[in-house]
């Protein structure tokens, strides 16, 4: 009884003693929380049965705290990695021409610079890349991606990338320095010059951004003040897959619409002090009824534009929600050269006070349609207009005397562009009415299907990367099995007189080993097949065994190869030393 009662004070006291320790360990201070990573270093070193590498371990603890934040945007440079960061941030590199980021331990495609080599190519926002010539980015850090993707000009990389339709594609690409026209028309003239005019009719313009450099408000201001000239009467700003860009170019894009007082954005971080971005009075073009086209692979700046535009009621925002990056960075240097990190400090916010940035278990991120709207295109429609864009032809063709007239239903026809569409349709419903008319759907119908969609890619997704798994688990137990066999056929064994022969098992061509032998027996001669139909196996005949054994008899079974497998081959007597096996 006392035995049992001391017992119990031990279980009572080492539960307390749990308890107190885990009340601890929640109020570590910053010392106790290094000397908790102190001591389980030296334990490591000193106790492990391998010698570890003391480097790589402070490494994966650096890079363990920064992925517990969940922001593929926060990253540890190691010296290594600077110097490719640092052509990166300076632009002295060449690449493929696309904005990244790591999602679900992937890397992604936010979108593609319009014009590019990964444009031209044929990659896709949203694309996932699986693979960079023939290396799975499974895991792979973001500097790792970038220093894979980008080298020297005119040289090639292949990526492989699954579309968001599940089709996945291998691409070749040829890297080039990346420099992209930011501000864009409708379509050439016959000088080559963009013409801003989409409705000629109506007077309707139309400017395509697809980044935000140094020299693209001026662009924009250039292509306004030409339309202006033109006697337009409406303006669509096309800002889809616009990757982002400069803060300072987006924030004068948004000025030039905007009256003075305006708030464009601001900016603020758990210890870094709310700054904020107002239009000024200087140059606004308040005159032209305004549409703003943007979608999912809108992000970072463009979402700023949308946003500030469509929160201060200054345009109507036609499309989809957009991408979700709203984050601010800045590099920090580390003592004693040990590299950098790479760290968000803030976030973007819209005049609304929502924050752009998608964060995970979030339902709002990014810049959202107006109710009446959102117009959703398929992954097969978005890359069917994507095509069209590519090819060019359509625009430079119709350009001339005699075009026929640009009209909602002749922009689905022939750019299956569903969005400009739509946002011409608005455009012309306000210019004659003075009303802006529904073009789209209501925005929580919208997002509850893009909702489940999502859901549904990422299931389908995780369950493809699952099997791809299991087939190359699978196809190392095959070859090492295979190994296994190979290696037994070829150990010497000894024959009925005593003498020592190379196992006469291996001699026999593959197409007639069985594919389990319990008791070596082998015919005095064994006669090859060859399948030649569906009923092959039943209507095996011999092969001329005068003819040499080619490599496709040789390989007939290779779990590769169509067509029945050759039947086993008879039990019967062992021959003889004296008696050599037909090959």
């Amino acid at each position: 009884m006392k035995k049992t009662m001391y017992g119990g004070s031990v279980i009572v006291a080492l539960v307390a003693g749990f308890a107190l320790a885990a009340l601890a360990r929640d109020e570590m201070s910053v010392f106790d929380q290094i000397d908790l990573l102190v001591d389980i270093r030296h334990e490591i070193v000193s106790g492990y049965v391998e010698d570890p590498d003391e480097k790589e371990m402070v490494e994966a603890a650096v890079r363990g705290m920064i992925k517990s934040l969940d922001d593929p945007y926060t990253v540890f440079l190691s010296p290594e990695e600077l110097e490719p960061f640092d052509k990166q941030v300076r632009g002295s590199f060449s690449g493929i021409g696309a904005e990244i980021d790591i999602h679900e331990d992937r890397l992604r495609i936010v979108s593609p610079l319009e014009e590019s080599p990964a444009w031209k190519a044929g990659v896709h926002a949203g694309d996932i890349v699986l693979e960079i010539d023939g290396m799975t980015t499974k895991d792979i850090k973001i500097t790792e991606a970038v220093r894979r993707l980008t080298g020297p000009v005119g040289t090639k990389v292949v990526i492989l990338v699954r579309h968001e339709s599940g089709e996945e594609a291998e691409i070749e690409i040829t890297r080039a320095v990346i420099n992209v026209q930011t501000v864009k028309g409708f379509r050439r003239d016959s000088d080559n010059h963009w013409d801003y005019l989409l409705d000629r009719e109506n007077g309707v313009g139309y400017i395509r951004i697809t980044q935000f450099t140094s020299g693209t408000a001026q662009g924009v201001r250039e292509a306004v003040e030409e339309l202006t000239a033109a006697g337009a009467r409406g303006l669509i700003l096309d800002m889809r897959f616009n990757p982002g860009g400069l803060l300072e170019s987006a924030v004068d894009v948004s000025d030039m619409f905007l009256d003075a007082g305006q708030r464009i954005v601001s900016i603020k971080g758990r210890v870094v002090a709310e700054r904020a971005h107002d239009a000024t009075d200087e140059g606004t073009v308040t005159n032209l009824p305004l549409v703003v086209l943007a979608n999912e692979g809108s992000a970072s700046a463009s979402e700023i534009v949308t946003g500030a535009l469509s929160d201060n009621k200054r345009a109507k925002f036609v499309g989809r929600r957009t991408f979700g990056k709203g984050s601010v960075q800045q590099v920090r240097m580390l003592e004693g050269g040990n590299g950098a990190v790479k760290i968000t400090n803030a976030y973007y916010y819209l005049p609304s006070g929502r924050n752009i940035h998608r964060r995970e278990g979030e339902d709002v991120w990014g810049v959202d349609p107006d109710d009446g709207y959102h117009v959703p295109m398929t992954p097969e429609q978005v890359r069917k207009m994507i095509s069209v864009r590519r090819d060019g032809d359509v625009l430079r063709q119709e350009g001339g005397e005699g075009s026929p007239a640009i009209t909602p239903d002749w922009i689905e026809s022939e750019l299956a562009d569903l969005q400009l569409a739509a946002g011409l349709r608005a455009v012309l419903g306000k210019i004659e009415t003075g009303n802006w008319p529904v073009v789209g759907e209501a925005g929580a119908d919208v997002l509850a299907r893009s909702s489940k969609r999502a859901n549904l890619v990422r299931q389908r997704d995780l369950i493809t990367e699952r099997l791809d798994e299991i087939a190359e688990e699978l196809a190392k137990l095959d070859s090492a099995n295979d190994g296994d066999a190979d290696e037994k056929l070829d150990q010497p064994v000894a024959t009925d007189d005593g003498a020592v022969e190379r196992n006469p098992v291996a001699k026999i061509p593959r197409a007639v080993v069985p594919a389990a032998v319990n008791e070596v027996v082998v015919p005095e001669a064994v006669p090859q097949v060859q399948a030649t139909g569906d009923d092959a196996a039943d209507r095996a005949e011999p092969v001329d065994e005068s003819a040499p054994v080619g490599a496709d008899q040789a390989d007939a079974d290779d779990s590769s190869a169509e067509g029945p497998v050759a039947p086993p081959i008879p039990k019967v007597a062992r021959p003889s030393a004296a008696e050599p096996v037909t090959p």
